[in-house]
């Protein structure tokens, strides 16, 4: 079984270090992560237009806001580091980090991958939220996007954050940690994704 897992608000805290990035080279800002509760973040990053916020996310920058964001909750990826062992010794689950990266992003996140030592061995980058979801069974993610994109035969776990919370998903979860430490909840969880699979091929 394919196992997906995203990047920000899971992962790393993007929308705690975009705040904070703002704050250092746009405008002072007295916004929070708690503030943030959709995820049009042209709402309460005031830029003129689309393209002027993508092009501070993606090309101005991309290294303050991707690539020094700080972990979740410290010692995070260690943790996850232990459970993608621990995977990959039962070799049941192929566990694959996939995230929306575009333009410097991309070497940005790289970056964070590294500074927090996470040893993924599965990495894939994808330029829409919707192609999460290819080639995975069970896609772990805060983005309202993807959530939304699910399709039918596949399993959804939302990471709640103040900007997904009218987001429908199969499971929601408060951290990843849930997920790892919580073996009846993941059993739960991936033998729903057999179950469903099964109802479609029948």
């Amino acid at each position: 079984m394919n196992i997906g897992i995203t990047i920000n608000e899971v992962l790393r805290d993007f929308i705690g270090q975009l705040i904070y990035t703002y704050d250092k080279y746009i405008s002072p800002t007295d916004i929070t992560s708690e503030d943030v509760t959709s995820f049009n973040l042209i709402e309460y990053f005031k830029f003129d237009t689309i393209d002027q916020l993508n092009s501070f996310l993606y090309l101005e920058a991309p290294l303050e806001v991707f690539g020094h964001a700080d972990q979740m909750s410290d010692g995070l990826i260690n943790k996850v580091n232990e459970f993608l062992s621990d995977m990959e010794f039962e070799g049941e689950h192929k566990i694959e980090l996939v995230s929306r990266e575009v333009n410097k992003s991309i070497p940005s996140t790289l970056f964070f991958l590294s500074k927090t030592g996470a040893r993924f061995e599965n990495i894939r980058f994808v330029n829409k939220h919707e192609s999460k979801w290819d080639g995975i069974d069970v896609l772990i993610t805060a983005n309202p996007t993807a959530l939304e994109t699910k399709p039918s035969d596949k399993i959804s776990v939302k990471v709640n954050t103040n900007y997904n919370k009218d987001v429908k998903a199969d499971f929601e979860i408060d951290s990843i940690m849930d997920f790892i430490s919580d073996e009846e909840l993941r059993n739960k969880i991936l033998k729903k994704i057999i179950t469903t699979t099964y109802e479609e091929i029948k």
